[in-house]
């Protein structure tokens, strides 16, 4: 695969929410999107991104750190965890991702903290590149469904 339309720095918080919006046009119920990365690094306002993309107002995007789960949107758009305060190991059985997902995409923060590969999410790294910069790629891009690669790979084109 091309590393080059896998991977992209955006300028800070508005070029993550616009390469994430692009994302969203490609995504439907089903879909899942793990986000990992250090505190700080735009996970949320990839979500928000995402939201918006999906026809929600993204200023109701919060973290959901604390309540694990947020539902955007009636009937729902998107559903976002969090699974930061769970940490590494997570059992994730109660959150019930499959009922989730037959409403409509996740995305999931801090996803490399539980098992998420029988859902073949769409892994993405975001990592700081410097004061306002965020550096987004793709991992393990043979793992998820092609249809998202393909969604991703047109939301990188698209900036």
């Amino acid at each position: 695969m091309n590393g080059a339309a896998l991977a992209l720095t955006t300028d800070g918080v508005s070029g993550t929410e616009a390469v994430a919006a692009r994302l969203a046009a490609g995504l439907r119920p089903g879909d899942l999107i793990a986000l990992d990365g250090p505190l700080g690094a735009g996970k949320t306002a990839f979500v928000r991104g995402l939201a918006s993309g999906l026809g929600v107002d993204p200023r109701v995007v919060k973290s959901p750190t604390f309540v694990l789960h947020h539902v955007y949107g009636a009937p729902p758009r998107l559903h976002h965890l969090d699974l930061y305060r769970l940490g590494p190991g997570a059992g994730i059985g109660l959150l019930d991702l499959d009922g989730l997902l037959e409403s409509a995409p996740a995305a999931v923060e801090w996803a490399g903290y539980a098992d998420l590969e029988p859902w073949r999410p769409l892994r993405l790294l975001l990592d700081i590149a410097g004061d306002q910069l965020r550096h987004i790629e793709v991992r393990a891009p043979d793992d998820a469904p092609p249809r998202l690669v393909a969604a991703w790979r047109a939301a990188v084109a698209g900036t």
